[in-house]
């Protein structure tokens, strides 16, 4: 089997969080056609426009088109020149924090599209996803928790799918970053562009990351997980969408992502060769993937209390209040009472939001947390079974 596989960030959130939408949106579309590839994954076509340009311009070039969901679907799309047989998209439990608005996590839903496309040679399935960016600026260790929780949740759908598995996205993490090396060693995936310094999709050459004061790094990749008795094949892996268009006088890139791309393909292994996912699996990875997910659960642990400290002091605020607007000092004077009356219902709203970020939000966090140690548990049982 042998298939021309790309993905792509089209950053397609809506203004004004993303430069030049509109300008790019019509030049990516533009370029759809001219892409020589089988199947592309697109994350971040948030907008209704971004969407239905990319797919329009998508099914006259002859790809089939697959929305994640009828909604944002995470913002994810994938389109294939292979006849897409199944298409279903999955949240992610852990969503960022409801009080971060401006960071969109929560309200955009990230997971991942789970497809079966019919190849030449049978059906395989395709992972198309987008991981959670930067959680906490200055906590690298907590952002890759976060990551990690999310990818876990990626490894048991991985493992539950038979035969050869494609996976590709914005995973937001470099090679180096221990969430990577986590997703690496509990699925046994190859990496088309590994070892590859030259392939960076976050790279100053980009018109809107020329400001960028870190490194140059990738964070989009291409995993593949042939299925048992097969071995991959990976050739030409290259960047993808790096070209500039012409926007308000000044060449300008198409997303604040490179693509990347590669031909890959799978065979039957050679005599005493042979790829088995259940026993290729890094055990140090286990001892990695336990250690990120306690720093996440003591982060989701403080910021509980956190809240409910807050909640408390609003309270107390509402009480104090109410207390004095029935004091006899206040009694002729009607303006204070009733002002003293407003600022103990104010005051009850940021305590209920409190309370209940730190009851409901919370526990659908530890929630996320606690099915990611399940995932690993069982995971780890059945390696240690097939030794």
């Amino acid at each position: 089997m042998e298939l021309r596989l790309g993905t792509f960030n089209v950053w397609g959130l809506p203004k004004p969080f993303a430069g030049d939408l509109s300008a790019r949106t019509r030049a990516i579309a533009r370029r759809l056609p001219e892409q020589d590839l089988d199947v592309l994954l697109i994350q971040e076509a948030w907008t209704d426009a971004m969407r239905d340009s990319l797919r329009s311009a998508a099914l006259e070039a002859g790809f089939e088109v697959a929305l994640a969901s009828r909604e944002s679907g995470g913002g994810l799309m994938t389109i294939s020149r292979l006849p897409i047989l199944r298409n279903r998209f999955q949240k992610f439990q852990f969503r960022g924090d409801p009080e971060r608005l401006s960071k969109g996590e929560f309200l955009g839903a990230k997971g991942y599209q789970t497809l079966v496309l019919e190849g030449r040679d049978g059906p395989f399935s395709v992972i198309n996803t987008h991981l959670h960016a930067r959680y906490r600026r200055f906590r690298p260790k907590l952002n890759s928790a976060v990551r990690a929780v999310q990818l876990l949740q990626l490894v048991g759908e991985i493992h539950d799918l038979e035969g050869t598995v494609v996976v590709g996205g914005d995973f937001n993490c470099s090679v180096d970053d221990p969430e990577y090396q986590v997703f690496k060693g509990l699925t046994g995936v190859f990496e088309v562009a590994e070892g590859r310094k030259d392939l960076s999709t976050v790279s100053r050459s980009n018109f809107y990351k020329r400001a960028r004061s870190g490194p140059d790094k990738r964070i989009d990749y291409l995993f593949l997980r042939p299925a048992a008795g097969m071995v991959p094949r990976f050739d030409g892996a290259r960047l993808l969408f790096v070209d500039r268009e012409p926007i308000r006088g000044i060449d300008r890139s198409l997303s604040d992502h490179f693509g990347i791309a590669s031909q890959i393909g799978w065979e039957a292994a050679s005599t005493g060769v042979e790829y088995a996912a259940n026993v290729s699996l890094d055990f140090e990875s286990f001892e990695l993937a336990r250690g990120l997910l306690e720093v996440g659960r003591e982060e989701v642990d403080r910021r509980e209390e956190v809240h409910l400290r807050y909640a408390g002091s609003w309270i107390a605020g509402a009480v104090l209040a109410a207390s004095l607007r029935r004091t006899p000092a206040l009694d002729r004077r009607q303006f204070l009472r009733r002002a003293a009356g407003v600022v103990a219902l104010a005051s009850l709203a940021p305590a209920i939001g409190y309370t209940t970020l730190a009851s409901v939000d919370s526990d659908s966090k530890r929630d996320a947390f606690d099915d990611a140690q399940q995932i690993l548990a069982a995971l780890e049982a059945t390696s240690q079974r097939s030794i």
